[in-house]
């Protein structure tokens, strides 16, 4: 049995945290934030850092609640950069209790600061049923009684908290409440969902057929699978195109730039067309999701470009 020091356990619980994922969802934040300022929002550094930390907690907390409860599951197969968990309970089972812990203290204290946002900035109680649906959404993912992943829910419910979720979270502290623009605007970001959440599901499609896990890869193939990846990415940067074209939005926005941005994430996927095997989709998985995080990086970017030049 291996033996860790107090120094290895704490090394080893920050990495059940998986904070690779959690810096893609502060630039999908930052995203809704900064489009809510070009939409008229006040850029209010005070609300932006405070909406932040009650989403990072939230998602921070869905590494810990995701390798407890995937713990049988991750040992039938070895971990990748993008799938598989994180292998440190199965490297360090005395820390499952503590996975656990951590998460639900994270949801805990999340909520709590959510009302704390809620009353200070006077705004409305469904600002705070928001947050506690994502982070329910974050913990039902993998926990009983409901197991979206385990039921085929999986895809769904990621694609609702990546794409509108998470930087509805940022126009939401930005903007007071969410509008017919934003519900517009996050219809590329949906297909982002999709993006990703297949991206990350075709590594483990065997594991996850033998774990009981009913997920599109799994009924459905790899091969297929990487081509609806390919084909959600096109379909955002179409949308991209289409909102240049028809000017939904009375702010000054170039889509045409987005959608240039936009080839990045399609230009990963387009590697996953030909027929793959597991260790290949490993690396075309990992790319498409660096893909998209430079997507939104670069996104942010020309917002930031724009507000401060206007």
């Amino acid at each position: 049995m291996n033996s860790f020091s107090i120094q290895d356990k704490i090394i080893n619980i920050l990495k059940l945290g998986r904070f690779f994922f959690v810096l893609g969802g502060f630039f999908l934040f930052l995203v809704g934030a900064l489009f809510a300022v070009l939409n008229g929002a006040e850029l209010n550094i005070w609300k932006l850092v405070f909406g932040y930390v009650i989403l990072f907690l939230g998602h921070l907390s869905v590494s810990y609640s995701n390798d407890y409860f995937d713990f049988e599951a991750d040992k039938l197969g070895d971990r990748t950069n993008v799938s598989g968990g994180s292998g440190i309970l199965q490297l360090d089972p005395s820390l499952r209790e503590t996975s656990k812990i951590i998460a639900l203290s994270l949801i805990f204290i999340s909520i709590i600061l959510g009302v704390i946002f809620t009353l200070y900035f006077n705004y409305s109680l469904v600002f705070l049923g928001y947050v506690i649906f994502g982070n329910l959404l974050g913990w039902f993912y993998t926990a009983p009684p409901i197991r979206l992943s385990y039921r085929g829910l999986g895809e769904l419910s990621t694609m609702l908290a990546i794409g509108f979720v998470v930087p509805g979270m940022g126009y939401y502290v930005m903007k007071g409440f969410l509008d017919t623009n934003y519900m517009l605007f996050t219809i590329p970001l949906l297909m982002y969902g999709i993006y990703f959440i297949l991206s990350v599901e075709i590594p483990d499609m065997e594991v996850d057929s033998l774990s009981g896990k009913k997920s599109f890869v799994t009924k459905n193939g790899r091969n297929l699978s990487l081509k609806l990846i390919f084909m959600a990415a096109l379909f955002a940067t179409i949308m991209y195109v289409i909102f240049q074209m028809i000017n939904p939005f009375d702010f000054n926005i170039n889509f045409l730039l987005v959608s240039v941005l936009s080839l990045i994430p399609l230009f990963f996927s387009s590697f996953g067309l030909n027929k793959d095997t597991r260790a290949r989709s490993v690396k075309i998985a990992f790319n498409n999701l660096n893909g998209l995080i430079l997507f939104a990086f670069l996104t942010n970017i020309y917002f930031l470009i724009i507000i401060t030049s206007g």
